[in-house]
C-alpha cells in the first residue's frame, strides 16, 4: 500500500520549489515545476488505485479532536481524479495568459492544487475546513489579480462573500456534529450520528445544504458564479467550474445524503423541485447570453442542477449519475472554457454575434468546438450521456415530475447549436480574413480533454466502480 500522505507531500514540494525558485532566482520555469509536480501526484494516485492507500493521522489539539487525518471514503476517488488531472489540462492556458506576477500565480495555483486534494482526502472535519478555506482564499486572489481588469474587483469580492457565508454555515454544522458526538472524525461521527436529536440533525442538514447550494451553485444562491467565471483567467475558470463547484456536490453527498439519508429522504421532493427550477431557470438565462464564456457559466449551473436532482433522489442510480455527471462536466466545461479563451485570443472577442464563418479559417478549432458541444449535449458515446441517463432514471423512480428538467436539456440544445451556427458557420466576417487556426499545443490541450470525455463515455464504469454510497 502507498502512504496517502504522499498525495500531499508532492504538491507541498512543488510549493516549496516555487518559493525557492523565486527567493534564490534559480531561473527555473514556474509552469514546469507545477507540471512535473502535478504529473507525479497524478501517477501516484493511479498507482494507489490499484495497490491501495495507507491512512495517515496526526493529532494536533486533542482537547478539540483537531487532527490532520487523511483517509479516502467511498466518494473520494472520482473527485480526486478531477482534482489531480484538470489542473494539468488547464496549465497551457496559464502559460499563454499569465504575464505578470507569474511566480505568485503559480504559487497560488499549486497551493489550491494541494488544498483541493486535501479536502477530498480529509477524514477530520477541521482539517477539511482548513483546506477548504485555503482554496477559497487562493481563488479570491487569482480572480482579483489576474481577472479581467474592469470586473475583477467586484467579481472577486462577490465570490469571497458568497463562498465565505457558505463556509460559515458548514463550520456551524461541523461544530454541532462535534457537540453531539464528541468528535470531528468523519468515521466516528458516522457511527454516532443516530444519537443526535432529530431537530439538531435537521439543523445540521440545512447548514450543509446552504453551503452546498452556494458552492455548486443552485438557485437562488448562484449569482456569484457568472461574474467569477467571466472575470477569471481561462485556467482559473477551468478549475473553478471543473473542480471547485464539485466541492458543493461532494459535501452534499457526503454529509447530507450519506450521513443523514433519512432527512434527505424526508426533504426529497422540495429538493428535487429546487433542482428542476434551477435547471429551467439557468437554461433560459443562458439562452440570452452573447458572451460565450458567460453562456458556458450559466450552462454550468444547469448541469449542477441536474447533479442536485440526482443527489436529492437518495437512490443508487441518482447518486452514481450525479457523481458521474460531475466528473464528466469537469472535463467538458474545462474544454469549453479553453475554447472560449481561444475565441477571445484569436478574434479579440467572445461575443458570438460578432464572429461567423470561423470553420473556414479555423478548421481545427471548429472540430473541437463541435465535439465539445456534442459532448455537453449528452450524445451517446461521450461522457455526459451515461451520467444524465442515470440521473433521470433515479429521478423518475422516486418522483416522476422531475423529468420536467428534460425541458432544460432541450433549451440547452437550442442555445449551444445556435452558438455553433453563429461562431463557425454563416458569412465570414471581413475582419476574420486575418484569423489563424489554433496552435499545435492548443490542439494537444483540447485533445487531452477529448480523451477523457471519450473514455468516460465509452466506459462509464471507470468512474462508477470507484463510487461507494457509504462512508
Amino acid at each position: 500500500m502507498i502512504q496517502i500522505l504522499g498525495l500531499l507531500v508532492l504538491p507541498l514540494i512543488g510549493v516549496v520549489a516555487l518559493l525557492v525558485n523565486r527567493l534564490m532566482c534559480l531561473g527555473a520555469r514556474d509552469e514546469n515545476i507545477v507540471l512535473y509536480t502535478a504529473l507525479a501526484t497524478t501517477a501516484l494516485l493511479f498507482i494507489g488505485m490499484f495497490v491501495g492507500f495507507q491512512p495517515f493521522s496526526v493529532m494536533l489539539v486533542p482537547q478539540v479532536d483537531f487532527a490532520f487525518s487523511f483517509q479516502l471514503n467511498g466518494l473520494s476517488l472520482p473527485f480526486m481524479l478531477l482534482a489531480t488531472v484538470l489542473p494539468i489540462l488547464g496549465l497551457w492556458s496559464a502559460v499563454k495568459e499569465i504575464k505578470e506576477k507569474r511566480n505568485l500565480f503559480y504559487l497560488l495555483y499549486m497551493l489550491s492544487y494541494l488544498s483541493l486534494i486535501a479536502v477530498f482526502m480529509s477524514s477530520n472535519l477541521i482539517s477539511l475546513f482548513v483546506f477548504w478555506e485555503i482554496v477559497l482564499v487562493a481563488f479570491f486572489f487569482i480572480i482579483a489579480f489576474w481577472g479581467e481588469e474592469e470586473r475583477r474587483g467586484r467579481a472577486s469580492m462577490k465570490f469571497l462573500i458568497f463562498t465565505q457565508f457558505g463556509s460559515l454555515t458548514m463550520l456551524g454544522a461541523f461544530i454541532l456534529m462535534f457537540v453531539y458526538t464528541g468528535s470531528f472524525n468523519l468515521f466516528t461521527i458516522q457511527s454516532l450520528i443516530s444519537q443526535v436529536p432529530q431537530t439538531i440533525s435537521y439543523v445540521i442538514f440545512i447548514f450543509i445544504l446552504i453551503a452546498a447550494i452556494i458552492k455548486m451553485p443552485i438557485f437562488p444562491l448562484h449569482s456569484w458564479l457568472p461574474d467569477a467565471h467571466v472575470t477569471a483567467p481561462t485556467t482559473g475558470s477551468v478549475l473553478l467550474a471543473g473542480v471547485l463547484l464539485k466541492l458543493g456536490g461532494y459535501i452534499f453527498l457526503l454529509f447530507g445524503v450519506t450521513l443523514l439519508p433519512n432527512i434527505a429522504h424526508n426533504l426529497m421532493v422540495p429538493l428535487i423541485l429546487l433542482g428542476v427550477f434551477t435547471v429551467i431557470y439557468s437554461t433560459l438565462v443562458a439562452s440570452a447570453q452573447k458572451d460565450l464564456k458567460r453562456l458556458v457559466a450559466y450552462s454550468s449551473i444547469f448541469y449542477m442542477g441536474l447533479v442536485f436532482i440526482g443527489s436529492a433522489t437518495v437512490s443508487n442510480a441518482g447518486i452514481n449519475g450525479a457523481v458521474l455527471l460531475m466528473v464528466s462536466h469537469g472535463f467538458i466545461v474545462g474544454m469549453l472554457f479553453v475554447l472560449a479563451g481561444l475565441l477571445k485570443e484569436k478574434t479579440g472577442t467572445r461575443d458570438i454575434t460578432k464572429v461567423g464563418g470561423l470553420a473556414e479559417k479555423m478548421p481545427t478549432y471548429a472540430m473541437f468546438f463541435v465535439f465539445a458541444v456534442l459532448a455537453t449535449l449528452g450524445v451517446p458515446g461521450l461522457s455526459n450521456f451515461p451520467g444524465e441517463l442515470l440521473v433521470f432514471l433515479g429521478a423518475y423512480s422516486v418522483y416522476a415530475i422531475a423529468l420536467v428538467s428534460l425541458v432544460g436539456v432541450l433549451i440547452a440544445t437550442n442555445y449551444y447549436l445556435y452558438a455553433v451556427k453563429a461562431v463557425l458557420f454563416g458569412a465570414l466576417k471581413k475582419t476574420a480574413q486575418k484569423f489563424s487556426d489554433i496552435s499545435t499545443m492548443d490542439a494537444v490541450q483540447l485533445g487531452a480533454f477529448s480523451v477523457f470525455i471519450i473514455s468516460i463515455g465509452i466506459l462509464p464504469s471507470l468512474i462508477t466502480n470507484l463510487v461507494g454510497v457509504t462512508i
